[in-house]
């Protein structure tokens, strides 16, 4: 486990043949520039992305739900927000973003993308994003997968583990005694009553309601009586392990496309 942004994270094999939060913003930052200098030759201002506020969070955070007691006694199973953000800098910069879709024309879609419509679901090849995704390198589909694919895999070799069904069952025990329902932590989080109709992953704590922070704050304690997130993570290390011997080329691969990306975004942002 390591600390990112004050919480605690676990952390995997495979971790180290992709990228972080922190660097995927600064390639996001380099596409954003790249792809602005097209745009601006085709006769177009595209918008870039707001710079992100705070510290980056970890993907692994709540890779085996919540684990933070602090964090949930606020938030419950809502995202805190980033370390040293109030809650006015993210207001604003939602106003801010909303500004920047508004922006976003049919034309200037186009132009970015290679397609119309929106910008989610689109390939990769297309438009301006898709020459300053080929400027750093990051047009090798196969490497792009290799990563998330070998992740799923360990994944679902874990959950179907003797070891962390057994794990999932003590823990399911602990909420029965609390007087709490749930067959896995996963399950627990993605109840349908902590999440209503406009509310996102993040949450201001007076939209929390307290049988969520009651039911997150259980959560993490019957975590820590039954070692919970220890043993998925000992699973899922013994199984990341195998996967990354099985595939070590082109997970080899993965990795040098990604460090040859930061490389050249460096030298972007100079």
């Amino acid at each position: 486990m390591k600390a990112i942004a004050g919480v605690p994270v676990p952390v995997l094999p495979l971790d180290s043949y992709g990228v972080s939060a922190e660097q995927r913003d600064v390639l996001d930052q380099a596409v954003d520039k790249l792809a602005g200098t097209c745009m601006k030759a085709k006769g177009y201002a595209w918008p870039a992305r707001l710079k992100r506020l705070g510290v980056a969070r970890s993907a692994n955070e709540r890779r085996y739900g919540v684990t933070d007691l602090k964090s949930v006694r606020v938030y419950g199973y809502h995202l805190a927000p980033p370390v040293g953000v109030t809650a006015g800098q993210l207001a604003e910069e939602a106003r801010q973003e909303n500004k920047r879709k508004a922006l976003m024309t049919d034309a200037l879609t186009k132009a970015y993308t290679g397609r119309g419509g929106a910008t989610t679901g689109t390939t990769l090849t297309g438009g301006c994003r898709g020459e300053a995704l080929k400027q750093l390198g990051l047009l090798r589909l196969e490497a792009l997968n290799a990563v998330d694919l070998a992740q799923q895999q360990g994944w679902k070799r874990t959950e179907a583990d003797s070891r962390a069904k057994a794990v999932d069952a003590k823990w399911s025990a602990c909420m029965k005694k609390a007087g709490q329902t749930y067959a896995n932590p996963h399950v627990a989080a993605g109840d349908p009553t902590w999440w209503r109709e406009g509310q996102g992953a993040s949450a201001s704590p007076k939209k929390v309601g307290s049988r969520e922070i009651a039911t997150a704050v259980v959560d993490v304690k019957c975590k820590q009586q039954v070692g919970y997130v220890e043993v998925w993570q000992s699973v899922e290390t013994n199984y990341q392990n195998k996967i990354i011997k099985a595939n070590e080329q082109e997970l080899e691969d993965a990795r040098q496309m990604w460090r040859n990306a930061l490389r050249k975004a460096a030298q972007v942002l100079r």
